[in-house]
Parts: structure tokens; sequence; C-alpha cells
């Protein structure tokens, strides 16, 4: 039954499953209250049900949805593992997050767009890469943008 089980190709559904399971986990840290980023605990959330949605529109292939999804909780988990390292906190740290959303929305788009106009993948873990790979540089190119120019990001900035 494992050996049948493994050769079944991956579909939407469970590309949907994957992504709910991703997204699990914040949904309880932020039931509890707690909430490192101090920008409510809606935005633990709404931060990977964005770049769901924007995925299950724009009618990605199988396992896009997870990259996109495990591209925006690692940005969560990041920022929430720097705001618990910092000595001071600082209360507006989690605005370079909120100013980095688009890019990352814009990164999942541009990626969506590259699989189905461009690159022919097959295999679903390599559409999960490139779906993981391009909501990560979209986030990082616009955290690089805004807090270099427009904002402090504390330990985000570089050479402030």
């Amino acid at each position: 039954m494992l050996k049948a089980r493994l050769g079944m190709t991956v579909g939407r559904r469970d590309d949907i499953a994957y992504s709910i399971l991703l997204i699990t986990p914040v949904l309880l840290y932020a039931s509890i209250g707690a909430n490192p980023l101090y920008t409510g605990s809606g935005y633990l959330v709404a931060v990977p049900a964005a770049v769901f949605v924007l995925g299950l529109i724009i009618r990605t292939p199988a396992l896009f949805l997870t990259g996109t999804t495990a591209a925006a909780v690692a940005t969560l988990l990041i920022y929430m593992n720097i705001m618990a390292s910092l000595d001071h906190p600082e209360g507006l740290f989690g605005l370079g997050h909120v100013f980095s959303m688009p890019g990352m929305l814009v990164g999942a788009a541009a990626s969506a767009w590259l699989l189905r106009y461009r690159v022919k993948a097959s295999l679903p873990w390599i559409v999960a890469g490139v779906g993981f790979l391009g909501t990560a540089l979209g986030f990082t190119v616009a955290q690089m943008v805004v807090c270099n120019t427009l904002m402090y990001c504390g330990p985000l900035s570089i050479g402030v």
C-alpha cells in the first residue's frame, strides 16, 4: 500500500491540505494571544492566508500553494526570531514586514506567471521550490528597499 501511495501524483487537494497544515501552527500561536511583532494576532494569519488566496485566484499548479505558504510562514518566523533575540524589543519593527508584504505578493504572482508561461516544471516539488523562491525573493527585495530607504528596521537596515 505504501508503494502505491508513493507512486501517486500530488494534486490540488493535497496542495490545499499541505498549505492549511502550514497555516495551522501560526493560527494556534496567534490564538494564545502571543504576538511578538506587535501587529495584531490577525496579521499572523493574514500573511500566509494572503499568498494562499492569491495562489487560488491565479490557479497555480500543484504544490505552488505549499511553497508560497511556506515562504510566508518562514518570513514571519524569521521576524519573530529576530524580535526575540533583541535585548530591547522595538515596537515598530513589525512595520518592516507589513510594508514588505506587497513585494511578497508580487514575487508569488511573478513566479506563478513564470511557471505558467515560461518554465514547464513537471515535478511538483520543483513547482513548490519555484513558488517558495519567488515569494521569498519578492519579500527580500521589498525588504531591502523599505528598510534601507523609507524606514529604519533595526538589525535589518544596512549601513544606518
